[in-house]
């Protein structure tokens, strides 16, 4: 079977979000990315009911052919390409799915990456190991590893220009002047896109059909690391001890 691009797929899936999450049941998705080609996430912003995002994500779901029509999925409930996810720790919702190709991919006997049931197994069950063996990779270990491995110039952006997209809020924080800096969680994903940038585009949502979203480009003054405490590091000198949780990127002037 002809392979569908990349590009192409993530473009398909963006479009569909937007029109049923942003347009129909007014949701500003903080941000959709990859877990891999064809494997994608959208994270929902705090406080969202949960019958709310249920409607819109089963909607989604049928809409996009990845479950059954005469299947609703309550939340946390697995099917094989999608699911809804709330992360114990950090109480965030993750709406988990696949680009409809897999299922055609997989009846062509082709492997087109995990599905979102393979790929939320094999997450559970590393975890699983980690809790349970000895050894166990501690955040202080965790740290450690990243720590090498950004001095060894494993972990930075790809690209100088750097772009994250912001719910309404933050994105007219940062527009008035009265928030000079954007967050993100810390984790490898995340360190990948803020790792050496020089400026960074800021896009609000994902707009409507026909009509594109609002972006902001920004000199990049410094990322640095914030813990618990909002304690502040430099990435490429981490003291022993610091457990980052947040990526600070401090922005400097706009320049479109």
């Amino acid at each position: 079977m002809r392979k569908l691009s990349v590009k192409t797929a993530y473009g398909q899936m963006n479009q569909e979000a937007a029109e049923i999450f942003v347009v129909k049941h007014g949701i500003n998705v903080v941000t959709m990315d990859g877990v891999d080609d064809y494997l994608y996430y959208l994270e929902m912003p705090d406080g969202l009911d949960d019958d709310k995002l249920m409607e819109a994500a089963n909607e989604f779901f049928h809409k996009i052919c990845v479950l059954e029509e005469e299947r609703d999925l309550a939340l946390e409930e697995v099917s094989e390409y999608c699911t809804v996810h709330r992360n114990e720790h950090t109480g965030k919702c993750f709406v988990l799915f696949n680009h409809p190709f897999v299922i055609d991919a997989a009846e062509a006997g082709v492997y087109a990456g995990d599905t979102a049931r393979e790929f939320g197994e094999a997450q559970r069950k590393r975890i699983e190991e980690e809790e349970a063996g000895e050894g166990a990779l501690t955040p202080q270990l965790m740290m450690d590893i990243i720590a090498a491995d950004i001095k060894a110039g494993k972990i930075r952006a790809r690209s100088d220009d750097g772009y994250f997209v912001l719910g309404g809020e933050p994105f007219a924080a940062i527009k008035s002047g009265r928030k000079t800096t954007e967050y993100r969680d810390f984790t490898p994903r995340n360190l990948s896109r803020a790792l050496g940038i020089k400026t960074v585009r800021l896009q609000h949502g994902y707009g409507h059909p026909g009509q594109p979203p609002e972006q902001m480009r920004f000199e990049v003054k410094s990322v640095g690391l914030l813990d618990a405490d909002d304690r502040e590091c430099d990435p490429y000198n981490i003291p022993k001890g610091f457990i980052a949780t947040t990526i600070a990127i401090h922005l400097g002037k706009r320049i479109g």
